[in-house]
């Protein structure tokens, strides 16, 4: 909530992958048509997808990664349910530390929605 007593929803999602794949399973396509249906829903929501990569591998490999991971779930939304690219911002953040004690957990997209009413 915000210091003026409006609320301020914020909508996450997270999409996890596989060790040096960038490509959802149908296991994961839930968490995304999750994040679809809230923007399309509210027509002025922005989505930040933010990827991420275990330590495993140089750093320039897991930046190039993470970003494709981003960029997976990005095209997913466009192409499959239709939300326009001006309202989705995909980064790779190359190795996550999201979770220190197990690495691997890291290999995943966090999808966060802002803006919405």
């Amino acid at each position: 909530a915000s210091a003026n007593g409006d609320t301020i929803n914020i909508v996450e999602s997270v999409v996890a992958f596989r060790f040096n794949q960038a490509d959802v399973e149908a296991s994961q396509m839930a968490s995304i048509e999750h994040v679809a249906n809230y923007l399309k829903d509210n027509p002025s929501a922005k989505i930040l997808i933010t990827g991420y990569a275990s330590p495993e591998g140089s750093l320039e490999f897991n930046q190039q990664l993470s970003q494709k991971r981003a960029d997976t779930v990005k095209s997913i939304l466009m192409q499959q349910y239709n939300i326009s690219a001006d309202r989705i911002t995909a980064e790779g953040k190359g190795i996550g530390d999201i979770f220190p004690q197990q690495p691997d957990w890291n290999r995943l997209s966090i999808c966060i929605i802002d803006g919405a009413e």
